[in-house]
């Protein structure tokens, strides 16, 4: 009976220790929302040029063709750039709109940036969608071929490639997503005020703390302190040793002359006194009588004025300039009258 009973347990905790596997395994295959709606069905034409084939759908032919053109163009000085030919044709795929774009189901469960970052690209097809600007649409066209030469770099055609290359593999992210944003823009007003707002926030202490908040904006702010300041050239050099050495230390001793760490705490040392210097030197200081400068101290300015005054009141503005953000307050003196 006792046996029996052993036997009604073990058969009850097997079948219990099944369905529970079966259950995690059915589990474990659904992307739990990750699966978009698509509330139109999308027919898919394609445009072929010598080294693209360029997806549209219904509307976009013109678009493509614009598309492709761009891709045609931008290829020759994107390939000098990285110094890496295009191995085959690679494959475009444009929405004519954001909404569009949203819907799209393709690369699910894959790590790819948000819509405000580097151009998507899944299984060499690089993905992106028309916002309206042209020009912002030839930048992420830009990033998507240096992300598609940078992908044949590191991955390769063949296993023996792979190996080579499997130094590339191991950089970091924010160094290689960097590089492919500043090929497809070398700077801009709008990234100057993102990094100077992000250097003077007083957040990050080390380049890794900004690294790790900001990927893009610190990989990109570095490539383009590095050809500033150790020459253009160098920074596609700079990938080259890295691959080769297969250290970043290496490649940095190299062209700077310096370990990869001492690399970085100079590009936060530069590039946040260019920026405090900066702020210590905009004083737009308008028409009046009284002018007043004070230095408080080495990252907060502050200065008082006297604009338009007149006899019976005198107002007094002023700003407060703290961690790259400005306040500014007014206020009116009303002037007594003397009686006779």
């Amino acid at each position: 009976m006792n046996h029996q009973r052993m036997r009604k347990s073990v058969y009850s905790f097997i079948a219990f220790v099944f369905l529970a596997l079966q259950v995690a395994g059915q589990v474990s295959t659904v992307e739990f929302g990750k699966n978009r709606v698509q509330y139109k069905k999308i027919s898919w034409k394609y445009y072929q040029t010598r080294n693209f084939n360029t997806y549209y759908h219904e509307g976009g032919l013109t678009l493509g063709k614009f598309v492709a053109q761009v891709a045609e163009e931008e290829l020759s000085a994107v390939e000098e750039f990285v110094e890496y030919g295009l191995q085959r044709r690679a494959n475009i795929v444009i929405y004519n709109s954001f909404t569009d774009y949203r819907q799209s189901n393709i690369g699910l469960g894959i790590d790819w940036q948000n819509t405000g970052g580097v151009t998507r690209l899944v299984n060499n097809k690089m993905i992106v969608f028309y916002n309206g600007n042209l020009n912002e649409l030839r930048i992420r066209i830009r990033q998507g071929i240096a992300q598609i030469l940078v992908q044949n770099m590191r991955f390769g055609d063949d296993l023996g490639e792979f190996a080579s290359n499997q130094a590339l593999l191991d950089l970091p992210k924010w160094l290689t997503e960097g590089y492919v944003a500043y090929v497809g823009e070398n700077w801009s007003p709008a990234l100057d005020d993102q990094l100077k707002s992000a250097l003077l926030s007083g957040k990050y202490k080390t380049f890794y703390q900004f690294a790790f908040a900001q990927p893009q904006l610190a990989g990109h702010s570095f490539w383009r302190f590095i050809g500033e300041k150790y020459k253009k050239d160098n920074i596609t050099y700079f990938l080259y040793l890295s691959r080769i050495y297969k250290s970043l230390n290496a490649a940095s001793l190299k062209i700077t002359k310096q370990k990869f760490k001492d690399l970085l705490q100079e590009f936060m040392q530069v590039e946040s006194d260019k920026y405090l210097d900066d702020t210590r030197g905009r004083r737009n200081l308008p028409k009046g009588n009284i002018v007043a400068i004070e230095e408080k101290s080495t990252r907060e300015d502050f200065y008082s004025f006297q604009a338009n005054p007149i006899a019976r009141t005198i107002p007094m503005q002023w700003s407060n300039t703290k961690k790259g953000f400005t306040r500014l307050y007014l206020k009116i003196f009303l002037k007594k009258e003397k009686s006779c």
